[in-house]
């Protein structure tokens, strides 16, 4: 994308979000729209060439599993994604566990998320580095907050 390219996509993104003399409401929704369009977008443009540099980089031992995980995780926080759990689409994060007879022999990925009541529930285990599903990381909930 060029220079004139990205002046045009924020022009259109102007036009999108609307008005000054707007509502916030009317302000609100549209921005969270644009926001989930943009993120949705990212993550189906970022899915192919992730799971490419994931999948080339080492994942032999624990630590390698770690540190491929914690780079993952990394990635995608920084672009305001995260991962899709198996049949869920709930958000997950990439985790590695130790083997049972030792931390590299049999060390495995898995993918990690919370259910409806807040337990954290695992993926089954995998020796090598799953396909990875990027998805917009929805807000977080204010846990304090009156607001919902």
């Amino acid at each position: 994308m060029g220079k004139d390219e990205y002046l045009t996509l924020r022009e259109d993104l102007r036009a999108a979000l609307g008005n000054d003399s707007d509502s916030y409401a009317e302000i609100r929704e549209r921005a969270k729209s644009v926001r989930s369009i943009i993120m949705a977008e990212i993550a189906r443009a970022l899915t192919a060439s992730l799971n490419a540099e994931a999948k080339q980089r080492p994942q032999d031992t624990l630590i390698e599993k770690r540190e491929l995980a914690s780079w993952v995780n990394h990635e995608l926080r920084q672009l305001g994604l995260t991962l899709a759990f198996p049949g869920t689409g709930r958000p997950a994060i990439l985790t590695a566990t130790p083997g049972r007879r030792d931390a590299d022999e049999g060390s495995r990925f898995r993918l990690e998320s919370k259910d409806d009541r807040g337990r954290r529930i695992m993926s089954p285990s995998l020796m090598w580095m799953p396909e990875l599903d990027p998805i917009e990381n929805p807000p977080r909930i204010e846990g304090g907050a009156r607001c919902r």
